[in-house]
């Protein structure tokens, strides 16, 4: 399949999860009322803002792969994204990461209020988890798949996943840079919702245990090369490409894995995860999955 028809993919595929995210947030209250208008502009504010929508596009080429549409597992998709808007209004918070920009414009509690921002985020993991169990209700025959998934997708972001490893981060700052609890870390924070998202394609696909398994695997090594080429670019990157300011986790005292061995054996190491996670793409999907994995991590914002 030639780039410029994976590239159609891309955008088309983007596209649909975009209208759908609106869809979600344009849906009717029972109840109106000034107070909840504003919190649902807080969060159409972050989930619609200019977000590459990766994780949804993993979970919808996984499900591609084990042979099932789009439109059918876009829901779970849907849910993905949700879970990932939340994490970083958190992720930008004062008491966190205390950031100014996020996707060229200032973040979420910047924009709003601090209040505002955390039950924005509150509110995006619960619709998460109930546009992914309607799932199930408006598919009985679906409903094992549907609560497999619920329980990979709430694994992926606790405490033994993303939410533990962000706990991992704040207690690294300024420690002495160690790579081994380094990629523990970024395992838990950017690897689990990764191995989520396309263990749930293949899940809700019909994929057996050992098979999603395989495709989690997939995400953990993306997710550990990505958030390498992301520390990457928070030290060389372009400030107006990325959206956010860069140099922030050098002044934080972030340890990275830049700041344990350097950026050229880091680049190497966003290398050789790139490699290991292609190895096992390319026996379920010989040429979307591992070109998606090379559009998301060989990327210049």
């Amino acid at each position: 399949m030639p780039d410029s028809k994976l590239q159609k993919w891309f955008i088309s595929a983007s596209s649909l999860i975009n209208e759908a995210l609106e869809e979600c947030l344009a849906r009717p209250l029972a109840e109106k009322s000034p107070e909840i208008d504003r919190l649902i502009e807080a969060m159409k504010y972050s989930l619609l803002g200019r977000g590459k929508r990766y994780r949804p596009l993993l979970l919808l080429a996984a499900a591609e792969a084990m042979g099932e549409k789009e439109k059918t597992v876009l829901p779970a998709a849907l849910a993905v994204e949700m879970i990932h808007a939340y994490s970083l209004i958190h992720d930008d918070l004062p008491a966190l990461d205390n950031d100014d920009m996020r996707r060229g414009r200032p973040t979420l509690h910047l924009a709003f209020d601090e209040a505002t921002a955390i039950l924005a985020g509150d509110a995006l993991q619960s619709l998460a988890f109930q546009t992914l169990a309607q799932m199930g209700e408006r598919n009985p025959a679906w409903k094992d798949r549907v609560s497999t998934s619920i329980f990979m997708l709430a694994r992926a972001i606790g405490p033994f996943g993303m939410v533990g490893g962000q706990a991992e981060d704040l207690a690294f700052e300024k420690k002495t840079p160690d790579i081994v609890r380094i990629l523990s870390m970024e395992r838990k924070k950017t690897g689990e919702l990764m191995a989520a998202s396309l263990g749930i394609g293949a899940a809700l696909a019909g994929a057996d245990k050992r098979t999603a398994g395989r495709f989690r695997q997939i995400g953990l090594f993306a997710g550990q090369a990505f958030q390498i080429q992301d520390d990457v670019l928070n030290q060389t990157g372009d400030p107006g490409q990325l959206g956010k300011a860069v140099g922030s986790d050098a002044e934080r005292g972030k340890t990275t894995a830049p700041a344990a061995i350097g950026l050229d054996e880091a680049d190497k190491l966003a290398f050789h995860f790139l490699t290991q996670a292609e190895k096992i793409a390319v026996r379920y999907s010989p040429e979307k999955l591992p070109w998606l994995l090379k559009v998301m991590i060989q990327r210049s914002n």
